[in-house]
């Protein structure tokens, strides 16, 4: 009858960062009927390298009667072309399995002595690998730190890491009181980054109005569809209190807006897909001493 023995290292136990397997009875020969396996892991964020220090199994046709098996099939010795022991093996995860087996028909007294075998636990380098769920995007939209067993991502100056502890977001909530200033997209004039969600607030004294006076050298990125021009995945929104928000990309300037209020708020957002080279503004205040135009409405291209 064929033995069969599994040595299992359990969840619910430490898993063994490195060690040492040998077939039955190594260094003397092994025994014939045997199937024996060993299942190894160790914990996520590493991988298992295995090196076969010792490789003595008969030859038979595709390995067929005695072998090892792991990630592949091996019998032969360790100066022989039949195999590849000689290689580090590197499991694909962080658990790797070995099954050796001997057939009936090896002889009693044969005089191969199987095989010897240490492994060791192998930090992965996510930084070097792409998200699989992401189509082959990075971990990281900026920065990714290599850490044992993990990773993490941080972010350049003037940004700041999202809930998602991958995007990288412009600090860019900006509060002006003054009477008068520029006020740019992120990076002006080169194309503005991608995932930004600034936000922009005008607050002056209530007997002042704003008034926002736009570059012509404007373009954010737009996508049109059956309907238009959509100004979805990239747009700069004007918000004055009391009126509809207007939404503005293309290339198209949205001019001079004047607003009849002393608050105006700006949103700007770009996403991963598509190039804004962004906007530059001007913005003034004067007295309200008489009802001023109120601009409104929407602009695309």
């Amino acid at each position: 009858a064929t033995i069969f023995e599994t040595l299992l290292q359990l969840s619910t136990t430490e898993p063994e960062m490195h060690g040492q397997i040998q077939s039955p009875q190594y260094p003397r020969p092994y025994p014939p009927h045997l199937e024996k396996q060993w299942d190894l892991w160790v914990p996520r964020g590493y991988q298992i390298q295995l090196s076969l220090t010792h490789l003595d199994i008969k030859v038979s046709a595709g390995c067929s009667q005695d072998s090892l098996t792991v990630l592949g099939r091996f019998c032969g010795q360790g100066n022989s072309t039949d195999h590849h022991g000689d290689e580090t093996i590197l499991s694909p995860g962080n658990k790797l399995t070995l099954v050796f087996q001997t057939s009936d028909s090896t002889p009693e007294h044969q005089q191969h002595t199987g095989f010897s075998a240490t492994y060791k636990a192998i930090d992965i380098d996510e930084c070097s690998k792409t998200d699989p769920g992401l189509d082959s995007g990075p971990l990281c939209s900026q920065i990714c730190i290599n850490t044992a067993g993990s990773y993490r991502c941080s972010c350049h100056s003037g940004y700041k890491l999202h809930l998602d502890q991958r995007t990288c977001l412009c600090k860019c909530r900006i509060q002006e009181m003054r009477p008068f200033r520029h006020l740019s997209s992120p990076g002006y004039p080169k194309p503005s980054p991608p995932f930004l969600s600034c936000k922009y607030i005008i607050s002056v004294e209530p007997r002042f109005i704003v008034t926002l006076n736009f570059r012509d050298n404007f373009h954010i990125d737009n996508k049109d569809n059956q309907h238009g021009s959509s100004c979805q995945g990239h747009f700069l929104q004007v918000t004055i209190p009391g009126r509809l928000a207007m939404k503005f990309c293309g290339t198209k300037s949205p001019g001079l807006i004047v607003t009849n209020s002393s608050t105006v708020r700006l949103d700007y957002h770009t996403e991963e897909e598509g190039l804004s080279n962004g906007w530059s503004l001007q913005y003034s205040t004067h007295e309200n001493v008489c009802n001023s135009h109120i601009f409104s409405g929407t602009t695309r291209d």
